[in-house]
Formats: C-alpha cells, structure tokens, sequence
C-alpha cells in the first residue's frame, strides 16, 4: 500500500485513515514529524484526523474508546441496533442509553 501520509509541517493536512495499515503509517508519519510518539492508537490517528464517527473502522470493528459518543448521532434503528451488537449496551430509540 503506498503511503500518502505527510511528515513534517504539513502532516495536519493529512487524510483520516480508513483501515489499520492506514493508521500506522498515518501514526508513523506523525512521529516523523517530531511532534507526536511513535506507537499512537488507531484511535488516536483516526480522532486526531477528524474521522471519528459511526463510519470509523475503530468503531466498527467494536473497539473504540468512546463508543457512547455516537449515541447522539443516531437517527436510524439500524445504526441503533448496529451499536448494541458491537458495544453490547441498550440504547434507545430516542439515541439515550437505557438505564
């Protein structure tokens, strides 16, 4: 896979990563530039981009670290429904958690 993340300066103009060979080289690019550690989670590279959402390959591989930021975002069953089977939590119609 070609690697079309920037070091450097321009390394805020990066594209957010779409899958776990994105994120390391996006990851490895920000340590390039000298202003980030080597080793950052897919997370991190994904959030740090702007890429965090119901689309994120973090999310829906069900291992995001702030999954009940989403909850808000809901506006379908499915995404709903999605959400549960990934994170095993109830969430409402209304995109609240159950208590």
């Amino acid at each position: 896979m070609e690697n079309k993340f920037l070091t450097g300066p321009m390394h805020v103009f990066n594209p957010v990563p779409k899958n776990e060979e994105e994120a390391l080289q996006h990851g490895n690019a920000l340590a390039k530039s000298g202003n980030y550690p080597v080793g950052t989670s897919e997370c991190f590279n994904v959030g740090i981009s702007g890429g965090c959402g119901m689309e994120c390959f973090v999310y829906l591989k069900g291992e995001c670290k702030e999954p009940d930021e989403m909850v808000d975002r809901f506006s379908h069953k499915d995404e709903i429904e999605r959400h549960n089977e990934l994170y095993k939590k109830e969430v409402s119609n209304e995109g609240r958690k159950k208590v």
